[in-house]
């Protein structure tokens, strides 16, 4: 049984994340002393514990929940059963909407990125079919980003109120509708270097020869791919605290 924990990014971002490359185990989420297990197969959500609801509406209340939230993801083997009819980018726009009622703008605020960040519209694999319900002000945020505009710029072009704009980016991100059109690359290298000297910069290669990524064309994608192949490896060679912070040194230099 394998358990990783990822930081930094939002629960409803991880779910997706591990729904798009298709993983297979738990996503353990943990909030206000409820204890939640997502089953994934393939990719696929197969079922909520414990559930009083639908599964759909099950899933919103709980990724609409942040304040003090934990979770992680063991990937391990899980009875295929059926697949939830759902898409996972709607379920988490529609989490984002019930942030907005709730008046949850303080829980999102370690999610967003900095406003001079500037973003693009993401593409989606050829094998992915994807159906979204958008609110207007939710397409009209979306389609103002062109690869070249600022988040501060959309804001001041569409006057719309900072709380409400923050919760709906905050929704469009995690649903991988939003990327960076340009982040940070940290210097993998010399981190690692620094933090576990030459092994660290072998198994970097390493990674990065195993997982097929080219550095200098490495979008955000396929740095957190590689970021959870790293965390394995580091871990194997000085334990999973230490691997940890090494990680987050990383993601940190990316900011």
């Amino acid at each position: 049984m394998d358990k990783k924990i990822i930081s930094n990014i939002s629960a409803a971002g991880m779910l997706r994340i591990l729904c798009n490359y298709k993983k297979t185990g738990i996503f353990n989420i943990e909030n206000k002393n409820k204890k939640f297990k997502i089953f994934i197969y393939n990719g696929e959500i197969i079922n909520i514990k414990p559930s009083n609801k639908n599964i759909k509406e099950e899933l919103i209340n709980v990724l609409s929940s942040l304040d003090g939230m934990t979770f992680y993801f063991e990937e391990q083997k899980v009875e295929k059963g059926n697949a939830v009819e759902l898409c996972i980018e709607d379920i988490i726009l529609e989490s984002a909407r019930r942030i907005a009622k709730l008046g949850g703008t303080d829980t999102i605020k370690e999610f967003l990125l900095p406003e001079n960040e500037i973003l693009k519209i993401s593409k989606f694999p050829s094998d992915r079919s994807i159906y979204i319900k958008f609110t207007s002000d939710e397409w009209n945020l979306l389609s103002s980003f062109d690869g070249n505009k600022s988040i501060d710029t959309v804001y001041n072009e569409l006057a719309m109120e900072k709380n409400k704009a923050e919760i709906i980016l905050y929704g469009l991100i995690s649903a991988g509708l939003l990327r960076r059109a340009r982040f940070k690359m940290p210097e993998l290298t010399k981190i690692a270097r620094e933090e576990l000297g030459n092994i660290g910069v072998a198994i970097v290669d390493t990674e990065l020869m195993k997982n097929k990524i080219d550095k200098t064309k490495m979008g955000m994608k396929e740095f957190l791919r590689l970021l959870a192949s790293l965390e394995n490896s580091f871990a194997d060679i000085v334990g999973k605290t230490k691997a940890r912070a090494v990680i987050e040194k990383i993601w940190e230099a990316t900011k």
